[in-house]
């Protein structure tokens, strides 16, 4: 959405809608706002320096009492608000990792959760912005899409000068900035509950993911096959260990280098959708340093949704 310049910033906000299978159906998760009066997904606005997926964990916990793990993302929703203000609400698919509350975290924000059949949910929420999400969920469900596993391509972090840079090229470590954004990594990441850290064994890609793997309580498992020496010496190699990570549709965080990316991304164009394709980076550096390309893949290894996210160190 563009903002016409004077124009007051938008309001940004996070949700998602979460689902599970009971007695053989659909049902999602729903919450009562008493000030409004009315049924909504669960949502609400960015903390300072927060990210959209950050946040939309942290407002399904605060109103629900569960925590969730994101996975593809729903329709995102555009409307003003009583004060003339634009809000912005980006939505995710989620399912529950754990209850970690009895309820809602303020009875005087939400006073109500309740699972809803997914045929019933469009009837019961009040505002038509909440539609486009549920509808889209529904499309999902009968495409045998709703099920997906995240692969995160993380480029690492920025690192010293090459130029400055006197020591073996395996060993030249993050800079100051690169390592303020290893430290962000973790609450972005952890929003889509990864099950395995593979990366390239050269310092800089270990030291960018490190936080993320200890907070996950996950090995880093390396292959030379990620660095910049063993791509240019063997691509064929690396493609191939993209191509396994891909086709085991697992939830997995692969970090690795500027230069290597080209091959990483054809792997990943050819399990693409044709839409979703057309969204993958195509020019040279593919990923900002510190950026992650989310791949929102199928049982059957299919890539149907894709997302960027660069972790906020403002």
């Amino acid at each position: 959405m563009r903002v016409a310049p004077g124009s007051p910033r938008p309001v940004l906000a996070a949700g998602a809608l979460t689902w599970r299978v009971k007695h053989d159906r659909v049902e999602v998760l729903l919450v009562h706002r008493p000030r409004y009066d009315d049924w909504s997904i669960p949502k609400g606005k960015l903390d300072k320096g927060e990210t959209f997926p950050a946040a939309a964990v942290r407002e399904v916990a605060e109103e629900t009492g569960y925590r969730v793990r994101l996975q593809r993302p729903l329709p995102a929703a555009t409307y003003l608000m009583r004060d003339g203000r634009s809000k912005i609400v980006q939505y995710w698919v989620a399912t529950v990792r754990a209850k970690i509350a009895p309820g809602p975290k303020d009875r005087g924000e939400v006073d109500e959760t309740r699972w809803v059949p997914l045929d019933e949910a469009i009837d019961l929420v009040t505002r038509q912005s909440d539609e486009a999400p549920i509808a889209a969920l529904q499309r999902h469900l009968e495409a045998d899409e709703l099920e997906t596993a995240p692969i995160i391509i993380q480029r690492h972090g920025a690192a010293l000068s090459r130029a400055k840079w006197r020591k073996a090229e395996e060993a030249r470590p993050l800079n100051g900035k690169g390592k303020k954004q290893a430290r962000a990594l973790p609450p972005l990441l952890d929003a889509f509950d990864p099950a395995s850290v593979l990366s390239s064994p050269w310092e800089r890609c270990r030291s960018t993911i490190g936080p993320l793997a200890t907070v996950e309580g996950l090995k880093i498992r390396t292959k030379d096959e990620l660095t910049e020496a063993g791509h240019a010496a063997h691509p064929a190699r690396t493609a191939a260990v993209i191509d396994r990570v891909l086709a085991q549709a697992r939830p997995t965080v692969v970090c690795t280098h500027r230069p290597v990316l080209p091959t990483v991304i054809e792997s990943v164009r050819a399990v693409c959708d044709p839409g979703v394709a057309l969204e993958l980076p195509r020019e040279d550096p593919y990923l900002a340093a510190g950026e992650a390309l989310l791949l929102h893949t199928t049982s059957a290894g299919r890539v149907v949704a894709i997302e960027r996210h660069l972790p906020n160190i403002d």
